[in-house]
């Protein structure tokens, strides 16, 4: 019915380790945007990009503005599109939506029940039933 995700695959997200604010050096920012996109604030949006992750482990402390200090964590790949950054004072923290997975996942599972052809009505209702029970 539903398939299984590898379990074990990860994916980096880069974060600030330090106050003071999360940025990019001039060369990063420049590589960036030779390898991805022509609008550098874009790395702002996605900090699991691949490109910047390589461009983050090609350059090391090279990679940090002047009051950054790039970090990274691991999190299940599962929680890619769940994971979002909260900061105090320019300090990051990677959080996951755990609540807003389950619900997605929830909503997932019952429209793949209500759409299988191959189920009669009352075997929908018991698969149904067994998520809820």
């Amino acid at each position: 019915m539903i398939s299984q995700e590898n379990v074990n695959e990860e994916i980096e997200v880069l974060y600030n380790g330090c106050y003071g604010g999360w940025g990019l050096s001039d060369k990063a920012k420049e590589l960036y945007t030779l390898r991805k996109v022509k609008d550098p604030i874009y790395y702002l949006r996605r900090r699991s990009d691949p490109i910047l992750i390589q461009i983050y482990n090609e350059l090391g402390a090279d990679f940090d503005s002047k009051n950054s200090k790039t970090v990274t964590e691991k999190i299940p790949k599962k929680y890619e599109n769940y994971y979002y950054i909260t900061q105090y004072d320019g300090l990051e923290t990677v959080e996951i939506d755990y609540t807003k997975y389950d619900r997605d996942n929830l909503k997932k599972n019952i429209k793949e029940i209500l759409e299988n052809n191959s189920m009669d009505n009352d075997e929908k209702i018991n698969q149904l039933k067994k998520m809820f029970i």
